[in-house]
């Protein structure tokens, strides 16, 4: 008789456990099926999906969160906003010192202490270069080279115009 009782509750907790199991997988189930509007998943977001072009912004409207990104060509004949001073100078000399001197050398003349590792590195003391415009400096600065490596993000465009007024004093030859 005692047997009799323990597989009987053993029988009925087995069931128990089941039919709870099934009202959850028949709940979940009809949870998913109805995808219920404040439940979003990747594929029904509303998102820009790969592959598919985004929306360009009205013509002639200009961005007002942010500097405005040119081109090197357009940067060509922008002035250089930084006021050339004495204290420009020296933080674009020490600018100088930390990003360009490896390469370019102390005296701008592309003897850098890696220039070796180089087929040619640029003369900053060439006339060509002297010739450059404010702008089209700071847009070698910020964009790089062929070898050069960019300074848009490492420097702010403040300290990009306070290296133009450094690199102007390394006259010709």
């Amino acid at each position: 008789m005692r047997t009799h009782a323990i597989r009987r509750s053993t029988w009925t907790t087995g069931l128990t456990a089941t039919g709870i199991g099934v009202v959850i997988m028949v709940m979940g189930s009809a949870v998913a099926a109805a995808q219920l509007p404040f439940m979003r998943n990747m594929h029904t977001g509303p998102v820009v999906l790969p592959q598919v072009e985004s929306r360009s912004p009205p013509e002639d409207t200009i961005a007002v969160d942010g500097e405005q990104h040119r081109d090197r060509f357009e940067l060509q004949n922008l002035p250089n906003p930084v006021p050339n001073t004495p204290a420009a100078l020296a933080e674009g000399e020490w600018l100088y010192g930390v990003y360009c001197a490896v390469c370019h050398g102390t005296t701008g003349q592309g003897n850098g202490q890696i220039a070796e590792h180089y087929p040619r590195m640029p003369d900053l003391t060439a006339p060509n270069v002297h010739n450059y415009t404010d702008g089209w400096i700071y847009g070698i600065i910020r964009d790089g080279g062929r070898r050069m490596p960019t300074f848009g993000a490492s420097m702010s465009g403040d300290e990009r115009w306070t290296l133009v007024h450094f690199l102007r004093t390394f006259t010709p030859e």
